[in-house]
């Protein structure tokens, strides 16, 4: 249980975190800290940040936007409001309509409807519904979940359907999404680490880390070459090198090799989503840190 109050004389709060029975965490926050968080229209509650390493519940200000404005602890929150000047290269579907220009788990299913995709991810029928995006994370945010829990919702692109994981990083390990189809996940943290998978019926067709294609494993990491050099890069192992630092787009490399171009209006509306609890979630969140 989690509780924040203000102090005595009203300028700071006490952040208050129930450990187990007869033991809490108390942190008190500084009015200077405070005073950041008195933003209008805004609210503080709690979410489940996810950097893919260490996933911890934060208290955080959220707008109406259901963006971040705030995380308690980090010098500026993980996400944006949506119209900031801080958005970056993000496409708007994804900085703006689902709030994740930096720390996202989104992938591509060919050919499958969006129960169908929940279904492969391990969602019963009975935890599937129908809601936006913003109203999935602040149910999840309602039910409290802790380190176990993850939202995953499923929107239509044409045929296809795009899986996106909030509190996750599972896809990027699950080439059986992609059994009788084909499927590319990519990943990317808060802390900056980035993988990229690749997968047909089942199998392991590419896969890397760390933005290097170059060093891509798999049985065809050729699939590739063509959506690279859609994007410019025509030798990959050149562009891995260079000394300005490249960066690799793999959002923009997701959408070629998927042969998807999302908009906002694709992810803003109504989707097949679920709220998912279950023991194994931690243990592959640190099992990948290690």
């Amino acid at each position: 249980m989690r509780t924040v109050h203000r102090t005595a004389d009203g300028t700071g709060l006490v952040y208050r975190t129930r450990l187990g029975p007869g033991l809490a965490s108390i942190v008190v926050l500084q009015p200077a800290e405070v005073r950041r968080a008195e933003q209008p229209d805004t609210w503080l509650t709690w979410r489940f940040l996810d950097d893919g390493v260490h996933g911890a519940w934060r208290l955080v200000l959220i707008g109406p936007d259901d963006a971040v404005h705030w995380v308690f602890g980090r010098e500026r929150g993980v996400a944006r409001s949506a119209g900031s000047d801080d958005d970056g290269d993000a496409p708007e579907w994804l900085a703006k309509g689902l709030k994740a220009d930096s720390a996202y788990c989104i992938t591509v299913i060919h050919d499958v409807d969006p129960d169908e995709a929940l279904r492969r991810f391990g969602a019963l029928d009975t935890e599937i519904s129908t809601a936006r995006w913003t109203q999935l994370r602040r149910r999840a945010d309602f039910e409290d979940l802790d380190s176990e829990g993850m939202v995953v919702a499923a929107f239509a692109l044409g045929p296809h359907t795009l899986l996106v994981e909030d509190g996750g990083y599972e896809a990027v390990d699950r080439p059986d999404l992609s059994r009788g189809t084909f499927a590319v996940s990519s990943f990317s943290s808060a802390e900056d680490a980035h993988r990229f998978l690749v997968s047909e019926d089942g199998e392991v067709l590419a896969s890397f880390t760390h933005g290097l294609a170059s060093l891509a494993e798999g049985a065809d990491p050729a699939v590739l070459t063509e959506p690279l050099a859609e994007m410019g890069i025509d030798d990959i192992d050149e562009f891995d090198d260079d000394d300005d630092d490249s960066l690799l787009d793999d959002v923009e490399l997701l959408c070629q090799v998927a042969g998807v171009s999302p908009e906002i209006g694709d992810v803003t509306g109504p989707a097949r989503g679920a709220i998912l609890r279950r023991p194994d979630v931690r243990r592959r969140r640190f099992a990948h840190s290690a």
